[in-house]
């Protein structure tokens, strides 16, 4: 049997490597730390659980068949129904985002003006290519659309929460493809909402909205790399590749010394930075995908007796948007209302967001300042009075791929490669979303990728 080997053990590179197994496929997968995962990991500690990546997953049909697949439904927990409930940071305060049509008329979110200016989104113009050939970025599309309140209250702080992103650099095509869509099709959002539906393949016997399981979001790719065995070998950094007739070569090194392996096909789940650093030899220019920007985040996540904090934190959590200039953090989840045994008996847990795109340098700072500084904020917003009885901190020096104005030519980078390299696939939060859903797809796209072009024979 012909072989497939994939770089990455992420959960971009497991789904590959679970959808090939399923299809009679060896495979090997090399990952350079000593768990599965990525950047999916959960941290126990004082009865606390924390969530070093990802909080959430989002339910979608694909998700909701790899659950069953892997016997995971008895395990898995559903966020609390007072997740639907988000506050956005306005005037220096947390304010609930709307929910209901009576909601938005009684928010203090937007003012009279912007929810006018909102209502009127269907009788906006739509974007021609006679409007020039620039492409827009997510900024300049939910001003021409939605309005600049929109954009300072509602989209810039959930592309903060979403990509640690700046609405201002970011492609509207790429970042939210869908909305660029709906307004083609259809000339307006209103419209192209209510007529699409979900639009997200949704079907009635799968189960909506977010969930995680007992033990934390790690509890998925755990139970992929145990239905894979022996096939992950840890520890090993690719370090080259070298296609040739018969397939691949991939050197690394690992902790016995330089290693060398022959497939027959190749699936990158490595994030562009580290793909750029590889030696792999192709007449395709690869100078888009050393462009792409991975701001840095710092996760600080901290654990407060229940009656330290003056909110009622029922809800998903708190975003803070750019434009609240006296804040530094970029939002905050209400982690123990999301799920149950986040945190002890009579404690929560915050977990808060900072740097990105936003203040990239600020995610540099050392530990104890950026505890300062989150403690600051949350004293202010949320009434957090006393030191937290536990803290933790998780450093992502490069964490969420940008889509940025132009991020086109980094997919066509991509599209290039594999048409050069027909038994070369890529998969990862860089190719069609970030969220986990997303980079899960996009890895069971690249082993169909490789099945429907013969690779293995």
């Amino acid at each position: 049997m012909r072989r497939i080997g994939i770089i990455g053990a992420g959960i971009a590179g497991l789904t590959a490597a679970y959808h090939l197994r399923k299809h009679d496929v060896p495979v090997v997968v090399l990952e350079a730390r000593d768990r599965p995962g990525g950047v999916i990991r959960t941290d126990r500690a004082d009865g606390f659980q924390v969530e070093a990546g990802p909080n959430t997953l989002r339910s979608t049909p694909f998700l909701h068949r790899l659950v069953q697949d892997l016997s995971l439904e008895s395990e898995r927990v559903w966020a609390d129904d007072r997740s639907a409930r988000r506050y956005v940071v306005r005037n220096e305060e947390p304010v609930q985002l709307p929910t209901s049509l009576r909601d938005f008329v009684t928010t203090d979110l937007l003012s009279t003006s912007a929810k006018v200016r909102l209502l009127a989104e269907p009788f906006v113009g739509a974007r021609t290519d006679a409007d020039g050939p620039a492409e827009e970025s997510l900024a300049a599309f939910t001003r021409r659309r939605l309005g600049p309140e929109v954009l300072d209250y509602a989209v810039a702080p959930f592309v903060g929460g979403v990509y640690a992103g700046d609405p201002e650099q970011l492609s509207a095509r790429h970042s939210f493809e869908r909305l660029v869509e709906w307004e083609q099709e259809y000339g307006s959002l209103f419209w192209g909402a209510l007529r699409s539906g979900t639009g997200d393949g949704a079907d009635a016997e799968v189960p909506s909205g977010l969930f995680s399981f007992e033990d934390g979001l790690c509890t998925l790719p755990r139970a992929l790399a145990d239905a894979l065995g022996d096939a992950i070998e840890y520890g090993t950094t690719v370090t080259a590749l070298r296609s040739h007739d018969d397939g691949w070569e991939i050197k690394a090194d690992t902790a016995d010394g330089p290693a060398a392996y022959e497939v027959d096909g190749l699936i990158s789940t490595v994030p562009l930075p580290a793909l750029g650093r590889l030696s792999l030899v192709t007449d395709v220019d690869r100078a888009p995908l050393d462009d792409v920007d991975y701001p840095p985040v710092q996760v600080v996540a901290l654990g407060y007796e229940r009656s330290a904090v003056e909110h009622p934190l029922d809800g998903f959590g708190m975003l803070v948007p750019p434009v609240e200039t006296t804040f530094d953090v970029l939002g905050t989840l209400f982690s123990s209302s999301l799920f149950p045994g986040r945190a002890p008996d009579d404690h929560v847990l915050l977990t808060t967001f900072v740097g990105g795109a936003r203040n990239p340098e600020l995610a540099r700072r050392d530990d104890a300042e950026i505890q300062s500084i989150v403690e600051r904020d949350l004293g202010r917003l949320l009434g957090v009075t006393g030191p937290p009885v536990f803290s933790r901190h998780v450093h992502w020096p490069r964490a969420i791929p940008q889509y940025t104005r132009g991020y086109g030519r980094v997919k066509e980078t991509l599209d290039a490669l594999e048409a050069r390299h027909p038994s070369l696939a890529f998969a990862g939060n860089y190719r069609n979303g970030v969220a986990v859903g997303d980079a899960a797809a996009s890895g069971r796209a690249a082993a169909e990728r490789l099945l429907e072009t013969g690779i293995p024979a």
